[in-house]
Parts: C-alpha cells; structure tokens; sequence
C-alpha cells in the first residue's frame, strides 16, 4: 500500500490510500486544523485498510503491521500555502523516515489545480508512480529507502509571515 498526503491548502487537506491505484480517499474541510486532524485521520484511514486494529490504540505490533504493508508516501510538495505544506511534508518526511520506506515529492501542474479533488489525486498519484527522471526532474522522484532523503517543499512564492 502507499499513502498519499496533499495539504497543499489551509482549507482542507485530503488522504488516499492504494496499491496500483487509489482505493480510499479522505477529504478533511476544516480550514487552519492541519495540524491538529492529520495524523488521527491518517490513523483512521490506516484502521479502515485494516493496517490497525480498530480500538486498540498503541498496541504492540501494531507499528510492523503498517511498515511490513506500507511500501512508501506521495506528498504534495507545492505550490501551495506555506504552514499546510509545511504540516504535510513534516508529517510525510517523519513517517518515511521512522518506518524507513521511500517517500516521493511530487509538485502540482497548473492544469490540475482546478480539477475536482478526487482527480488531482489521481493525477498526483499516476505522476509519483513514473519513474524518476536521469535529471532530477519533476515527478516520480522516489527517494532511497536512506535516513537522508527529504521531500522539500516548493511554496510557488516568498512565504509571508506575520
């Protein structure tokens, strides 16, 4: 399974979740609550692929249940608004990193911004399933299963902070 994570907006963020393709999407729309609903809704999602036992909270083993069936996470890395990308790569970059599987970056084309959600993310998710170009390019950019390799985000502007 991968995992998709697109926080691209302080207005919502969404979720998928597949093998080949995307088998489970969620859409969050509460503006500025990133932060807060990321993660549980990540753990909700992971308890509805049965990747966690619904109930159980932190039980032991439940942690290589998810390495052992989670082959790697696609995130959004830009453009977008600078404290939801920040809030969605950390959280892709950590989990890559502790369960030590790739992590891939991928940015958003002008002409999928307009789409509906559900087709942004399989557009996202058909981008980061190419393979990565000889020269760095954009898309498919899987990292190596290391402890160095990051997704950096990309804002499209000069962050603006008050």
């Amino acid at each position: 399974m991968y995992l998709l994570i697109s926080t691209e907006s302080n207005a919502r963020f969404s979720l998928a979740i597949g093998e080949d393709k995307i088998e489970k999407i969620k859409t969050v729309e509460n503006p500025y609550k990133q932060s807060e609903l990321l993660l549980k809704t990540i753990d909700r999602l992971f308890e509805g692929q049965g990747l966690r036992s619904k109930g159980q909270g932190r039980v032991k083993g439940q942690g290589a249940k998810i390495k052992e069936q989670l082959k790697g996470i696609i995130v959004v890395q830009g453009p977008g608004q600078f404290s939801a990308l920040r809030i969605g790569i950390v959280t892709a970059n950590t989990l890559a990193h502790s369960l030590n599987i790739p992590i891939v970056g991928v940015q958003l084309k002008k002409s999928w911004l307009d789409l509906p959600e559900k087709e942004k993310l399989e557009k996202v998710w058909a981008e980061a399933r190419k393979p990565a170009s000889p020269d760095g390019g954009q898309g498919g950019q899987e990292s190596k299963k290391t402890r160095k390799q990051l997704v950096i985000p990309v804002y499209g502007k000069e962050p603006n902070i008050t």
